[in-house]
C-alpha cells in the first residue's frame, strides 16, 4: 500500500478517535447547479453551459453545473425583506460540534432576529439546509441530542471502515476504479432529504441557501444553490480520504472546509448586508508542553492551528462572530453527552452575543421582533 494511502487511513483513524480535524461536508451527486465565489461566478457565466451531465459512480444522475447564481440569490433575499438590510448567516464546519449551530439558531429565533440568507460549510450546510427547509428547531436539536443525526452521518465507525479498506480495494484489481474514499455518504443524503420533507430541493427552501464545497480539480471554493438538498449536503461534507468526492456534471466536489470553513464571503456574495458568522471549531487555548508527548498530539494541534488561522481570517468580514466553546467534542462523536454539551454551548454563546448583536442591528436600522 502506498504511503499516501497509509496517511489517509491514519487520518481516518484519528478522526474516529476524536481528532479535531474539521468536518468537511458530505453529499451525493444530484445537485443541479453550483457557482464559485472569489469573483469566479462572473467567469462561469461568461463561459456558458458545461458539457452534458454524466452519472456519478453511486448511480445517481448528476446534473450539469450552470452559471453563477449569486445575483439570483440576492434578488430572492431582497424580495423577502422589502427594503430593510438583509441578514445573512454563515455556519462553519465542525462535525458533531454542529449541535452548537442548533443552539445558536434557537436563541436567534427566540430573540426575533430574522435570517434572510444562509450559507453553510460541511455540518454547517446540514444544519443550515434543514433550518432553511422549515424543520422545527427543537426537532433538529433532538436529532443531535439522541445521536440519531450523527449515527446517520457516520453509519459505520471509521475504525471499522479502515479495517475493511483492504477488502474494498479488491475491485480495483478487476478494472473498477471509483473515486478515492472509504464510502459515498448516500445513506446520509437520503436521510437528510427525508428530514427536509417536501422542501428537499434547494429551490423550494423557505430561505435562500448555499452549501459550500471545494472544487477538487482547481481548488476553488464554490457554492451549490440549486438542485437536490441532500446531494448538496453530501458534497459539502465529503471529507477527503474518508468520503468519496461527489461528481456533478463535469465537476468534482469535496468538503468545503478545505478552503472556506466559515463562509462569510459566500454569504456576502449572496446579497447579505449584515453577516452573523458561527465558528464551532475548538478554541485554540494554551496547554502544557507535556501534552505534546502523547501519540498523535502534534497532528491534532497542527489541525487546530490551521483551522483557527482560517476561521479567524474568514470571520474578519463578518459583522459579528459567535464562537461556542466546543472544546473536547470530537468531530465524529456519536456521544449523546457531547451533543447536549454542544447544543448548550451554542445557546450560551448566542445569548452572550445578543446585546452586541442587537446594538449593531439597530445601527443598521433593523428592528428585531423582540
Amino acid at each position: 500500500m502506498k504511503v499516501s494511502h497509509l496517511l489517509c487511513l491514519a487520518t481516518a483513524l484519528s478522526l474516529s478517535m476524536g481528532s479535531n480535524f474539521v468536518a468537511f461536508a458530505d453529499c451525493d451527486g444530484n445537485a443541479d447547479k453550483s457557482s464559485c465565489c472569489e469573483n469566479k461566478s462572473t467567469d462561469a457565466a461568461q463561459k456558458g453551459s458545461n458539457p452534458a451531465p454524466s452519472a456519478d459512480e453511486t448511480g445517481a444522475p448528476a446534473a450539469a453545473p450552470t452559471q453563477a447564481d449569486a445575483s439570483a440569490s440576492s434578488t430572492a433575499a431582497q424580495d423577502s425583506k422589502k427594503g430593510r438590510p438583509r441578514i445573512g448567516l454563515a455556519l462553519g464546519g465542525g462535525g458533531a460540534r454542529g449541535a452548537a449551530h442548533v443552539g445558536v439558531l434557537k436563541v436567534l429565533q427566540e430573540e426575533g432576529i430574522p435570517i434572510d440568507v444562509i450559507a453553510g460549510t460541511s455540518i454547517g450546510s446540514v444544519v443550515g439546509g434543514l433550518y432553511a427547509s422549515g424543520m422545527n428547531i427543537d426537532e433538529l436539536a433532538t436529532k443531535f441530542e439522541d445521536a440519531e443525526l450523527m449515527k446517520e452521518f457516520m453509519t459505520v465507525p471509521i475504525s471499522v471502515r479502515v479495517l475493511v479498506a483492504p477488502i474494498m480495494v479488491m475491485p480495483r484489481f478487476f478494472g473498477y476504479h471509483p473515486y478515492d474514499g472509504l464510502y459515498n455518504g448516500v445513506k446520509f443524503r437520503n436521510y437528510a432529504n427525508k428530514l427536509a420533507g417536501t422542501h428537499n430541493t434547494i429551490e423550494k427552501l423557505k430561505i435562500p441557501f448555499a452549501a459550500v464545497v471545494t472544487s477538487v480539480v482547481d481548488g476553488e471554493s464554490c457554492r451549490i444553490t440549486e438542485g437536490d438538498l441532500g446531494t448538496a449536503m453530501q458534497a459539502s461534507t465529503a471529507v477527503p480520504g474518508v468520503r468519496k468526492p461527489v461528481q456533478i456534471g463535469q465537476k468534482l466536489f469535496c468538503d468545503g472546509g478545505l478552503i472556506c470553513n466559515v463562509p462569510v464571503n459566500h454569504v456576502r456574495d449572496m446579497g447579505a448586508d449584515f453577516v452573523i458568522a458561527v465558528d464551532i471549531d475548538e478554541p485554540l487555548k494554551p496547554v502544557p508542553l507535556d501534552n505534546f508527548r502523547k501519540m498523535g498530539s502534534m497532528s491534532k494541534q497542527a489541525l487546530r492551528i490551521q483551522l483557527n488561522y482560517q476561521d479567524v481570517d474568514q470571520g474578519k468580514d463578518a459583522d459579528i462572530v459567535i464562537h461556542p466553546d466546543t472544546e473536547g467534542i470530537g468531530l465524529l462523536s456519536r456521544n449523546k453527552g457531547d451533543a447536549k454539551r454542544g447544543y448548550e454551548a451554542g445557546i450560551k454563546a448566542a445569548r452572550a452575543a445578543i446585546p452586541e448583536l442587537k446594538r449593531k442591528l439597530t445601527e443598521k436600522g433593523i428592528l428585531c421582533a423582540k
